[in-house]
């Protein structure tokens, strides 16, 4: 069959002709059904707005953790500092040359290393009724012949993550977080020779479906092709796992919660495939699928009109190692925020060196806000159905460097029990993911979503968001994650999923920056804290600012409790239940949640709903750690470099921006001196009269004798240091302007 990989050809092909016609599960065929029939939404009208569709994470994590840990890895990624190294058996270890058999004879058919075999099936749920073994090695041993090699399954047995395409393989790799070597080295598999039914005709392409796939031909039926008919793999599934001891416990299942921490579903590239027949250049699948690119990102105001990218070569070769070359002065990628909500995503892209280009949301209050954060960008104001039927109105196409999506999550929470008038539009917005992929073909694509949707019971919506990034050939990765990770004060897990377009390379997830209390530093900041965070609201900010007015405020009378550690509960559309301000007189006000989910301190949210905005948006401090992570990812892919300075975040706990000249500020931090270290932690001095280091920013009234001091010992604090930077004036990019400074004194953890 000719090349289907371009839009044009793609939109003409009769994908029910080649799928495979055999029995499903009953719940996957009626979801299948169901995401068949969300199409005539678009011609139904707009989603409305509940506004009491709230949902109360912690009930959530309380009861979707339990179900979550046979099938995700929950526990933080960085290991403790006293934990000794644990002696581990090496998966796969290199087989003696002396054992190592050329080739072998089976049945009349001579086997080799790159002959494909099927054998009887491995049952085990973690193996996905593997059948067929690419051998890699074959060697002899006490026992017999072995072999060892890559094993394969139907994509029809993935459980709905994939098109049930006829003849479709995927690799399946189980690789272990702490071994270095190859994926496909560590997590080759070993079977018997007796194991072998019969010898295959398997080939690895990394071009798009359907090229090359299997067609009737000589075969009589359906059931004589698949019996008969030559294989095609083009990915590779990968579970990853923090070591040998839970990737063999959880394959076996002999211990409960032992489970992968991350998941990839990767399509091969070029370099993945050695016969040339089927290789396809990696820069011609790009072109093919997106019509080209611009190293660097496609936002470049001296050049607005410019190239947008190499010609589009269907039959040529992979370019060259391109040459290093300098961004342009202003040059960024470019950013599209869907269920954009107040902007928290935009935020921290922008801080990032993004430039956001559009968004989209429909909710009053929050679009209000966008549009006072981001002037720049063009706001769709209505439903994401409306938007996805204006963009395929459009003549011109419509193309984003990096896209991120944060669909409507309340059907996907446990703590949802009762019908909703918004039920069957969150369940839409799986199937709007799929078309906003085909529409805007970014080059990145980032989700962020509640964890609550891998439950089980929502298994099959989840298998069919992951089938939208496969279908258009979006390699994809995901894990969970706690914010807390990437520097917010909130602890908050959240489903964080990276998926990268044909030709282009999958990012992976940039590092824990934060680490709490007991753990291996390694370069790592502390995590931050309620007091880090919330003395980044001024003290006068109350004369001014309507969203911090806490001597308005119902008093309280609760227990104290310690500001210098990260909030335990989740801020959610409520507040948050549990959440209260550390004096115990008062809730938090608006301003200190907005602060605590990391938004700037001056950050213009409108009215209506001002505390459901917060609570729904994704901490634009995070979003930064991510999107950093992923513009230097871009960055080195296009072989570029910035010539401007990183931007420097005035709203980042760990920088505190002094006016030299501010004899107020200099003298306040002078009283450092009659601070005490016990263990890294500050204590009041017995020269200070006051009952708590925090009174004054953190209103902390002593004066009626009831507030004791609850010590918390956190052993990363470190001492400060001081140096002046000097840099020339700066945009801050959430619809802010500050003030050039020809020299500041900049105040970081040394760490």
């Amino acid at each position: 069959m000719e090349n289907c990989g371009s839009s044009g050809a793609r939109s003409k092909i009769d994908w029910a002709a080649i799928a495979e016609d055999t029995p499903i599960e009953d719940g996957s065929a009626s979801i299948e059904k169901r995401l068949r029939n969300l199409p005539e939404r678009f011609e139904r009208g707009l989603i409305s707005f509940d506004s009491n569709d709230d949902v109360d994470e912690e009930q959530v994590e309380k009861e979707v953790v339990p179900a979550l840990a046979d099938i995700i890895d929950l526990t933080d990624d960085t290991p403790i500092v006293d934990k000794k190294p644990e002696t581990r058996t090496i998966h796969n270890p290199s087989l003696p040359p002396n054992a190592i058999i050329e080739h072998y004879e089976f049945n009349g058919v001579m086997l080799k290393p790159g002959s494909t075999v099927e054998i009887r099936e491995l049952e085990k749920p973690q193996q996905f009724k593997i059948s067929f073994l690419h051998i890699k090695h074959i060697y002899s041993t006490a026992d017999g012949i072995k072999l060892r090699g890559i094993a394969l399954t139907r994509v029809r047995n993935l459980r709905g993550r994939f098109p049930r395409y006829r003849n479709e393989v995927a690799m399946i790799l189980h690789v272990d977080n702490d071994d270095k070597r190859a994926d496909e080295v560590q997590a080759a598999i070993e079977v018997p020779i007796t194991d072998v039914i019969k010898i295959r005709n398997c080939h690895f392409t990394n071009a798009d479906f359907p090229k090359h796939h299997t067609v009737m031909g000589i075969f009589n039926t359906p059931a004589e092709l698949e019996q008969q008919g030559v294989l095609m793999c083009r990915w590779r599934c990968i579970y990853i796992y923090r070591d040998a001891a839970t990737r063999n416990a959880h394959i076996n299942q002999t211990k409960k919660n032992a489970a992968p921490m991350e998941y990839v579903i990767q399509h091969l590239s070029a370099k993945d495939v050695t016969k040339k027949r089927f290789k396809m250049a990696d820069v011609n699948r790009f072109n093919t699928w997106r019509g080209g690119k611009v190293r660097g990102g496609e936002h470049d105001p001296e050049n607005e009109n410019g190239s947008q990218g190499p010609v589009v070569q269907l039959d040529g070769e992979d370019e060259p190692e391109l040459l290093m070359i300098e961004k342009r002065p202003g040059q960024r990628y470019t950013f599209a925020d869907m269920f954009c909500g107040a902007g928290g995503a935009t935020c921290g892209a922008t801080k990032s060196g993004f430039q956001v280009i559009f968004a989209c949301d429909h909710h009053p209050g929050a679009s209000k806000t966008y549009a006072e954060a981001f002037p720049e960008a063009k706001l769709f104001k209505m439903d994401i159905f409306e938007f996805i039927k204006f963009v395929k109105s459009q003549h011109k196409k419509f193309r984003i460097d990096v896209l991120h999506i944060s669909p409507p999550c309340q059907f996907w929470s446990p703590a949802h029990t009762t019908a909703g008038v918004n039920d069957d539009a969150n369940i839409a917005a799986l199937f709007c993911c799929g078309e906003l992929i085909r529409e805007l073909r970014p080059r990145i694509l980032t989700i962020e979503q509640t964890f609550g949707i891998l439950h089980p019971k929502f298994e099959y919506y989840f298998n069919a968001l992951v089938q939208f990034f496969t279908e258009n050939s979006y390699s994809v990765r995901w894990k969970i994650v706690d914010l807390v990770d990437w520097g917010s004060p909130a602890t908050r897990k959240r489903l964080i999923m990276i998926g990268s377009c044909p030709g282009e390379e999958l990012p992976t997830f940039p590092e824990a920056t934060h680490v709490g209390p007991g753990i291996n530093k390694q370069g790592k900041k502390p995590h931050v804290t309620v007091h880090k965070m919330l003395a980044k609201i001024p003290r006068d900010a109350s004369q001014y600012d309507d969203m911090h007015q806490p001597h308005e405020m119902v008093r309280k009378h609760l227990s104290r409790w310690d500001p210098d550690v990260t909030l335990r509960r989740c801020i959610t559309t409520n507040g948050g239940y549990g959440n209260y301000h550390p004096n115990g007189r008062r809730d938090f006000t608006l301003r200190e949640y907005a602060t605590l989910q990391t938004f700037p301190v001056d950050y213009p949210f409108q009215a209506p709903d001002k505390k459901k905005q917060i609570g729904n948006a994704f901490p634009p401090l995070v979003v930064k750690v991510l999107y950093t992570h992923l513009r230097k990812w871009l960055e080195k892919q296009d072989r570029v470099y910035a010539i401007e300075n990183e931007y420097i975040d005035p709203d980042d706990p760990n920088i505190e921006i002094v006016d030299l000249e501010d004899d107020g500020l200099m003298d306040e931090a002078s009283d450092d001196e009659d601070v005490e270290y016990v263990d890294s932690q500050y204590y009041p001095s017995s020269s200070s009269n006051d009952g708590s280091s925090h009174q004054d920013d953190m209103d902390l009234d002593t004066s009626d004798g009831d507030y004791v001091p609850v010590p918390c010992v956190d052993a990363n604090q470190r001492p400060r240091q001081r140096f002046q930077l000097t840099f020339p004036p700066f945009h801050i990019s959430c619809g802010r302007r500050g003030n050039p400074q020809d020299c500041i004194d900049l105040t970081v953890d040394d760490d």
